[in-house]
């Protein structure tokens, strides 16, 4: 049998094809939700979507790292709270043993107070959390400070390192987010270290001694004042991280909807080009079944 070469029927197949590749497209649509499954449904959108998800990579782990930070920074304002609190009863205690009508036991007991408190404020310097020293600086593994008052100093040489960590904010600026235990409680400059102030005043308690005991309580408003400078720094972090999670969170939204934008399907619109596709098929193959078939017998007959 010679078979002729029919290009209507070509056409019909390369048109029916075209019909068929739209609408496994629109059903595809219809199915997953996306209009972009992959780079060949839109090369156009491929750069730009990729750069929108890596951004919304990113804010996801910026996200998380300011959760992760905030968590160490409200402990470490917390703490500093109770380390300010501690030290106003410490002027208190200085305030009363200076009174002339104190004992040398009195005075004791109020020296015993102070060491109460010194050890307490150690604890502060060495808080933990999430198995982190968060006033360690760096060396977040060690504990800042040891307290033994059979030592002169009774606390021990700090033991961790300087305070150098920051966080980035979502407009890629970084915030600084710490201090460390030996800036705020134990710092070099004599005249702000805490630590000292409180053991001064603890040892001027124990000798009975009034000219010691207003030589340890004048520098006390100035400790007291450093410390109030190191909560206020950690305030004002809490206040940059709760901005730059809002900023995040702000990023975020509007890179979604890009992402929307670039690749999901308008569903609607994918139903009725699903419906007319089909109905588009089945006329055209009704059509096709309606072209008379002849042969070259045909016309020799």
């Amino acid at each position: 049998m010679i078979r002729g070469l029919d290009s209507n029927a070509a056409l019909f197949l390369q048109n029916l094809k075209y019909i068929n590749d739209r609408l496994t497209r629109a059903e595809r649509e219809v199915s997953s939700g996306k209009r972009v499954l992959s780079p060949s449904d839109d090369p156009d959108s491929v750069s730009t979507l990729l750069e929108a998800r890596a951004g919304q990579a990113r804010f996801g782990q910026i996200a998380k790292n300011l959760n992760r930070v905030k968590t160490e920074v409200d402990a470490a304002e917390s703490s500093l709270q109770s380390a300010v609190r501690l030290f106003d009863r410490v002027r208190t205690l200085g305030m009363t043993g200076a009174n002339g009508t104190q004992t040398a036991q009195t005075r004791k007991g109020l020296a015993g107070e102070i060491a109460s408190i010194l050890d307490r404020l150690t604890a502060l310097a060495n808080t933990e959390v999430d198995g982190r020293y968060i006033f360690s600086g760096n060396s977040d593994q060690i504990r800042a400070y040891q307290l033994d008052f059979s030592q002169t100093p009774p606390w021990s040489a700090y033991q961790g390192s300087p305070a150098a960590r920051t966080v980035e904010h979502p407009t890629g600026t970084r915030i600084r987010v710490s201090m460390d235990a030996q800036e705020i409680f134990d710092n070099p400059d004599p005249a702000v270290n805490v630590f000292q102030a409180v053991e001064s005043l603890r040892q001027a308690l124990l000798s009975n001694d009034d000219a010691a005991l207003q030589s340890a309580i004048a520098p006390l408003a100035a400790v007291g004042a450093h410390l109030n400078s190191a909560l206020t720094f950690y305030g004002n972090v809490q206040a940059q991280i709760a901005e730059a999670v809002e900023t995040g969170e702000r990023l975020r939204v509007r890179t979604a909807t890009e992402i929307g934008n670039l690749e999901d399907a308008d569903i609607t619109e994918s139903i009725l080009t699903v419906q007319q596709l089909k109905f588009t098929q089945e006329a055209a193959f009704s059509l096709r079944a309606a072209v008379p078939r002849r042969t070259l017998f045909d016309y020799l007959g």
